[in-house]
């Protein structure tokens, strides 16, 4: 199942590019970029506060205009990412890192020419890593227990190009389902029943957009 998620999160969004293509010019109709950035991480759930568990972030992605290229201020994009989360709890010099191959999904408004855009969406991810240490010895265990996939982060952006290829983005993300299997401890989002953690990152980056 994992394996069959990752392949279609990498087949997506070349299957978009020629769809998009074949429809009208590339440099009309949609773009491509490169991006790499900071996530400042913690897991909301875990006794603990402060987003102090760095990770990196970093991809390739995609948009499309909605609707007519010359008037239209919306777009659809679609990333591939790999980023990675986790949280570091000082009192017990506990560290948990998680690392997932995410397929962001969102809609933009973009504004001032297309210099500034505005994004919200869904981020679902496969777990590819997992790791958790108390006192710098492995908790298998644990590192376990977090669920192979982040079902429904929501995720949203801003991001402002500031010459003809290069920008920077700030986004916020938070899990809305448990990244964890039920153990009755921990919080809840949604309803009582999501009861685990959650991720919750903000993050920070640039990126080339051809």
């Amino acid at each position: 199942m994992k394996r069959i998620l990752i392949l279609i999160m990498l087949v997506a969004p070349l299957t978009c590019w020629r769809r998009i293509g074949s429809e009208a010019s590339a440099q009309d109709r949609f773009d491509a970029s490169l991006f790499a950035g900071l996530n400042m991480c913690q897991i909301d759930g875990d006794a603990s506060a402060g987003y102090n568990h760095p990770g990196l972030r970093a991809g390739v992605g995609t948009s499309f205009i909605l609707g007519d290229i010359r008037q239209s201020s919306w777009r659809m994009a679609i990333e591939l990412a790999f980023t990675n989360k986790g949280s570091y709890i000082e009192d017990y010099y506990r560290s948990l890192s998680v690392s997932y191959i995410e397929m962001p999904v969102m809609l933009v408004y973009s504004a001032m020419n297309d210099r500034l855009r505005l994004s919200a969406g869904v981020a679902p991810g496969v777990r590819v890593a997992a790791k958790v240490t108390n006192d710098g010895a492995d908790d298998q265990l644990s590192a376990d227990n977090f669920t192979p996939f982040d079902w429904l982060p929501l995720t949203a952006s801003i991001s402002y190009r500031f010459s003809d290829h290069l920008g920077i983005e700030g986004r916020y993300q938070n899990s809305m389902l448990s990244i964890t299997r039920k153990t009755g401890s921990g919080t809840y989002q949604l309803f009582r029943s999501n009861i685990g953690c959650f991720h919750n990152l903000v993050s920070v980056g640039a990126f080339y957009r051809f």
